[in-house]
């Protein structure tokens, strides 16, 4: 995102499905499935509901995201105005600078601030927060969902409901509401994980490589629709939807191949997933500043490219270990004032 022209290799592969290494759109598909997932797993895995389970899921879920969400925001506007120079955007993207050239808007920074108020357009404070506009208030309803899931009812009922989910994402579209069906898909997954584990589990080394090579190409459909399916409301909402279907794929895939979940067990993978919401949140930051100084100073892409990857994951670690898991326990000890909550479940899949 930082280079003046993208490299050959990457126009290469940009419609076909090795740009799973670079298609950020996609991993935010996927980021909204295991979320779905993740958060209904341990309802699922309870006897019942606890009492007033409803509040608690919501206060859990404001610790968990508005913390370091805010501190991420108070970042960007260090990194603005006393490190950002225009004037070091010299030979890198045109499209980078765009985000913070124009004047800082106030009422729309405390809109920002609030993650569910109306007409909230992130770019001139941090662009991937727009992934959490949709995240919050989808959390909100998400108890619905939940709820709705919890019925007593078989994996084909489970999966006529989720159709029924698809057509109203479609329907009504609205921008919060089209992303909801890779929430609920999650949710789906998470009801009948085991049995789903089990099952592809079982399955002889050929199939398990046909599994993931039919999720690749599904996960990869959304960007590859771009250039082979003629653009319309309806393909921009199904290539969505199949991305999602892919990502559930491969999300499955990593918890059920004994070889995928063993390698994703490694201490550098579990850094990389510890670290993964505040680095997310921070990364175009870095992008923005100090980069463009490096690369000045530096006159070289490697340099510049390791630099900012280095300080991320560096800032990153120090909001995880300081801001985030605080956080999340300080929300779990007020959550428990209201609710009873299920036993936490020790999982490879955790948020």
């Amino acid at each position: 995102m930082m280079l003046p022209a993208y490299p050959g290799w990457f126009e290469q592969i940009h419609y076909t499905p090795l740009f799973f290494f670079c298609d950020g759109r996609a991993v935010v598909t996927l980021f909204f499935v295991l979320s779905g997932l993740v958060l209904n797993l341990k309802y699922v895995r309870a006897q019942t509901l606890p009492r007033h389970w409803v509040s608690g899921f919501i206060i859990n879920r404001i610790f968990r995201i508005y913390p370091a969400f805010l501190l991420a925001i108070l970042l960007s506007l260090f990194l603005r105005f006393f490190i950002y120079d225009a004037s070091f955007m010299a030979g890198m993207s045109d499209q980078l600078p765009l985000h913070w050239q124009n004047a800082l808007n106030i009422p729309e920074l405390l809109r920002l601030a609030t993650l569910v108020a109306p007409n909230i357009h992130p770019d001139q404070i941090d662009a991937p927060m727009w992934s959490l506009v949709f995240e919050m208030r989808i959390s909100l309803g998400f108890p619905l969902i939940i709820f709705w899931l919890a019925q007593r009812r078989n994996l084909a009922g489970d999966l006529c409901f989720l159709v029924v989910v698809y057509a109203v994402g479609y329907l009504l579209k609205q921008e919060t509401i089209r992303w909801v069906p890779l929430f609920v898909l999650g949710a789906v997954c998470a009801k009948h994980f085991e049995v789903l584990r089990s099952r592809l589990g079982n399955l002889n080394p050929a199939r398990q490589a046909l599994w993931l090579l039919v999720a690749l190409f599904l996960y990869e459909a959304g960007t590859m629709a771009e250039k082979y399916l003629p653009g319309s409301a309806l393909g921009g909402y199904v290539s969505a939807q199949l991305t999602g279907l892919g990502a559930a794929g491969i999300i499955l895939a990593s918890v059920s191949f004994k070889k995928i979940a063993a390698w994703l067990a490694a201490p550098l993978f579990h850094f990389i997933g510890c670290t993964s919401y505040s680095f997310y949140l921070i990364h175009a930051l870095f992008q923005m500043a100090p980069a463009p100084l490096v690369y000045q100073l530096t006159g070289s892409w490697l340099a510049t490219w390791l630099t900012a990857l280095a300080l991320t994951y560096l800032v990153a670690w120090l909001m995880f270990k300081l801001v985030e898991k605080p956080m999340i326990k300080k929300g779990h000890a007020v959550a428990d004032r209201f609710s009873q909550r299920p036993n936490p479940q020790p999982e490879i899949l955790a948020k």
